[in-house]
């Protein structure tokens, strides 16, 4: 039993170490339908919409079960016309909370944020966005329907700060019929940062911090995306479980951090000067699992790149 529990486990650690993004198929700066003749500009292309349902509480009335699967609010939008079910209708009153996972978004000039709103009818909802899931911040009302938001209100300092998460509530403008409440076909950034996150198990040997020959495939991935945005600045914070002091947690961390530094430099050749390049160690101190379970241990173990483009990437091409 304990051997069949072991397999178990590292067969479940390998796939979560599988699943990354790959950036060969990913095209950036696209625009989107709205509707039969206006589009929207999305830098990050397909990476830009939501990838994970948090929280959802239905309304009251609530919209017709076929029209509250909560997938329906990810990924790109597919909706074509009324009545197919592509989208999540919120209910009178209803509340969404979503999470990015593999970008985060800033304020930019202009709006950051679009909100593919559908159906029949027009249904406000007020905004709400959060860095952490846990304090959030009022950002406005929406009217309802395929719509821009600002950010620009909630911002106090001068360093931008990168949230990862929104909530929604439906304001109970339309309540009646099979989708009442807001219809949330997608929800895309705008200001969009790019955020890859890699098993430390993919890079490193446990407690090493020199790249494994088998890391470079997967570091050589996350090359092919960044190539595609010109500019900008990077990010590599290297994060621990909490088996080990903090002292040499930090430690391990940063090392880590150097190591992937060191490797995409020495790979961007001449373009290494178009990006600027930060490394940190987060130590142990910014676990996404527990650190009861070997399981738990393994997804705090890992490297988080951050990409945040500069200006002109936010522009549409002419």
């Amino acid at each position: 039993m304990k051997l069949l529990a072991f397999f178990i486990s590292f067969f479940i650690i390998q796939c979560i170490a599988a699943q990354q993004v790959d950036f060969t198929h990913i095209d950036f700066q696209k625009f989107y339908r709205i509707g039969k003749s206006d589009e929207v500009f999305l830098p990050l292309g397909d990476i830009s919409f939501v990838d994970k349902v948090t929280y959802f509480k239905e309304g009251d009335p609530k919209a017709e079960k076929a029209y509250t699967n909560t997938d329906h609010a990810l990924g790109a939008p597919d909706y074509v016309k009324y009545p197919d079910k592509t989208y999540l209708s919120l209910g009178c009153g209803g509340e969404l909370v979503v999470e990015f996972k593999n970008n985060g978004f800033i304020d930019i000039d202009g709006p950051d944020l679009y909100f593919f709103e559908v159906g029949p009818s027009v249904e406000a909802f007020e905004v709400y966005i959060s860095k952490d899931g846990k304090n959030w911040i009022y950002v406005q009302d929406t009217s309802g329907g395929s719509s821009y938001v600002d950010i620009a209100s909630v911002e106090k300092g001068k360093t931008k700060d990168i949230y990862y998460y929104i909530k929604l509530k439906d304001l109970g403008s339309f309540c009646d019929g099979p989708t009442a409440g807001a219809d949330i076909d997608a929800i895309g950034t705008i200001g969009g940062v790019l955020k890859v996150n890699i098993d430390a198990n993919l890079l490193f040997d446990l407690d090493k911090f020199q790249l494994k020959s088998k890391a470079l495939s997967t570091l050589d991935n996350f090359l092919i995306g960044l190539h595609k945005i010109p500019e900008a600045e990077v990010i590599i914070e290297g994060h621990t479980d909490a088996q080990a002091s903090h002292e040499y947690n930090q430690e391990l961390g940063l090392n880590r951090a150097k190591s992937v530094e060191e490797y995409l430099l020495q790979h961007l050749k001449e373009k290494a000067e178009n990006y600027e390049f930060k490394v940190k160690s987060q130590g142990e101190t910014q676990p996404i699992a527990t650190n009861k379970t070997a399981i738990g241990r393994q997804k705090n173990r890992r490297v988080e790149i951050i990409v945040i483009p500069s200006e002109d990437f936010y522009k549409p091409p002419r």
